[in-house]
């Protein structure tokens, strides 16, 4: 019962995304459903000619799946703070056996993997939406994004805005964020490097057999490459 409440909210704040974006003149929005089975989101509750895409490829691109260099612009919904963060009770990052992954030196969220998987085509978020840590996290890295933070961490608990409150703020804010889609690109650095801390020791023993990475103590691994996309392809195997 409490997943499905979840589940309806969160499709209305995909809605208002959606919603805000049309009422802005946008032709054509894509939704990529990225919790966990990929298929999460009521899409009849979706504005009409909104394409959802659903489930998982397989491929490196994982939370933006579906994206290319054809895009104007990427808006992240309902996010949360990154592994061993404590901004969110459900704190991690892509793999809950993992105790953090940073990227050169900085703590690394979905968001950020994932803003560098949308900068390897050309494409800025201009937005983010979840818990205030992450937000925070995401205004640090990129001055440009626009933030609604629509929850509080508070050790085990949360303190939550209102859900219809959210509704409201997230698309105000989006009717903001579409101004910046030509501002909010970021540098991409001349090296990567990845670092990835596992709970479990064996994790880290057997990340390291795969091509570039080093075994920097028990439990952590590093692997360091030009590329995102290569960086991305590891993550996938290794974490």
């Amino acid at each position: 019962k409490e997943y499905d409440r979840a589940a309806i909210q969160m499709t209305k704040e995909v809605k208002a995304v959606c919603e805000a974006l049309i009422e802005e003149g946008v032709e054509e929005i894509v939704v990529k459903d990225a919790h966990e089975t990929g298929r999460n989101l009521d899409i009849e509750m979706l504005p009409e000619k909104v394409k959802v895409f659903r489930g998982w490829s397989g491929g490196p691109y994982s939370m933006v799946d579906g994206l290319d260099n054809s895009f104007d612009g990427a808006i992240f919904v309902g996010y949360h703070t990154a592994g061993s963060g404590n901004g969110n009770p459900l704190s991690h990052t892509m793999n809950t056996n993992l105790t953090k992954i940073e990227i050169n030196d900085r703590l690394c969220s979905e968001y950020l993997l994932h803003t560098y998987a949308a900068a390897s085509f050309g494409v800025p978020v201009i937005m983010i939406t979840g818990d205030k840590m992450i937000c925070e996290s995401a205004k640090d890295f990129n001055d440009c994004i626009i933030t609604a933070s629509v929850k509080e961490g508070e050790g085990s608990g949360v303190l939550s805005l209102n859900s219809k409150d959210a509704v409201n703020l997230i698309q105000e804010k989006t009717r903001e964020a579409v101004k910046k889609i030509n501002k909010c690109n970021i540098d991409i650095p001349d090296e990567l490097v990845m670092k990835i801390q596992y709970k479990n020791h064996g994790d880290a023993y057997k990340a390291k057999f795969y091509p570039g990475v080093k075994l920097l103590d028990s439990c952590s691994i590093e692997y360091k490459t030009r590329t995102i996309k290569d960086m991305l392809v590891a993550r996938m195997f290794i974490a």
